[in-house]
C-alpha cells in the first residue's frame, strides 16, 4: 500500500500500476523528481573526474549541512567562533566561500574570466543569478 501511494505521486495511475510488467526504482525517482534544464556549468560541478569531493560540498553547502562553527554552534556545541583561516570573522558558509580574501578574489577573477562585471555575492544570490543567468 506504501509502494502503491508513491507510484500515484510520481504520477502513475492505478491502471499503469495493474499493467506494468516491470518496474524500475530509477524510473519512480526520476519521476518523482521532475525534469529540470541543464545548465552549462553542470559538468563543471557534477561530472568532475579530476575533484568528484567537490560535488558532495556543494551539496552540503547548498543543503546548509556544511559543518561549521557557526553551525556546531547552534547544536550547542561549545566552539571558538573565529574561521580558522583568517581568525578574523565567525566561521560560516557565508564567510568560507564567498567573503574569506582567497575565495573572494577566485569568484571575482572568475566572474571576470567569464565577462561578468559584478561584484561577489552570497551563496542565494549566486545561485539566483547562476539560474537566471543559464536560461
Amino acid at each position: 500500500m506504501k509502494a502503491q501511494k508513491t507510484m500515484m505521486e510520481a504520477g502513475f495511475s492505478q491502471d499503469d500500476i495493474t499493467n506494468m510488467n516491470s518496474c524500475s526504482v530509477k524510473h519512480i525517482y526520476h519521476r518523482l523528481r521532475g525534469t529540470f534544464e541543464k545548465v552549462s556549468w553542470r559538468k563543471v560541478v557534477c561530472h568532475n573526474g579530476e575533484c568528484p569531493i567537490w560535488n558532495f560540498v556543494l551539496t552540503m553547502i547548498a543543503h546548509g549541512r556544511l559543518y561549521t562553527k557557526d553551525r556546531l554552534q547552534r547544536w550547542g556545541v561549545s566552539v571558538d567562533q573565529d574561521c580558522i583561516l583568517c581568525n578574523s570573522e565567525k566561521e560560516t558558509i557565508q564567510h568560507l566561500f564567498f567573503e574569506f580574501p582567497h575565495a573572494n578574489i577566485l569568484w571575482s577573477k572568475l566572474l571576470e574570466w567569464k565577462g561578468i562585471d559584478r561584484s561577489v555575492q552570497g551563496w542565494d544570490e549566486e545561485l539566483k543569478w547562476a539560474e537566471k543567468w543559464a536560461k
